[in-house]
């Protein structure tokens, strides 16, 4: 079933892009928080945020789209890796903040952080005391590391379903002179993700 999945045609797979209603809300508020939120707890999480595939060059990008509409920052993908140990991870992300290179490091920094701070600020209000928030400042790959991990008080989901889980929501943002993995930019990068997995069909 799996493989029959994976072949889809771009086709096929666009068609039901388009057929898909843009989401309605006003980006940077708690209704496009509660909006992400809401397409995720569906049983095809993002899918309604599902805009044009992804290309890398002139080759479509299987299982990525750019997303229909912004719930944060002006550019938003949706992502899904599959079989990861057993589940399908699904995504949301953001693209918040980015400057290439070192020039200008602290002055970058600033902005940087101001742009994460307010994400993280309209976050923790509109998902209220029901959700807490841990911090991380430390990274072995950046010089700058910063990260708002938020999940349910009640607990992690997926805690007793899966071997690991992801983070529902996080926040990140990074500095780094040299370059990020296999040619990724250097300076700052932050974004915002939000995630849910599901059980990998058999």
């Amino acid at each position: 079933m799996k493989i029959k999945l994976a072949l889809l045609s771009f086709t096929f797979l666009a068609a039901c892009s388009a057929a898909t209603p843009q989401p309605d809300f006003t980006a940077n508020t708690c209704d496009a928080v509660n909006a992400v939120l809401a397409s995720g707890a569906s049983d095809d999480p993002y899918a309604v945020f599902r805009g044009e595939q992804a290309m890398l060059g002139d080759r479509p990008l299987e299982d990525q789209w750019i997303a229909n509409k912004p719930a944060f920052g002006e550019t938003c993908q949706t992502n899904i890796m599959r079989d990861m140990f057993g589940a399908d991870i699904y995504s949301y992300s953001c693209d918040l903040y980015a400057s290439p290179g070192s020039f200008d490091k602290e002055e970058k920094e600033i902005e940087a952080r101001a742009t994460i701070d307010d994400v993280k600020d309209t976050i923790s209000t509109c998902l209220g005391d029901e959700w807490v928030m841990e911090e991380t400042t430390e990274h072995q790959d950046f010089q700058v590391f910063q990260k708002y991990e938020f999940e349910p008080a009640s607990g992690r989901p997926g805690a007793g379903e899966f071997d690991f889980t992801v983070d529902p929501i996080y926040i990140e943002m990074s500095y780094t002179p040299f370059m990020r993995g296999r040619g990724g930019p250097t300076g700052w990068v932050a974004k915002v993700q939000f995630q849910e997995q599901r059980k990998t069909p058999e």
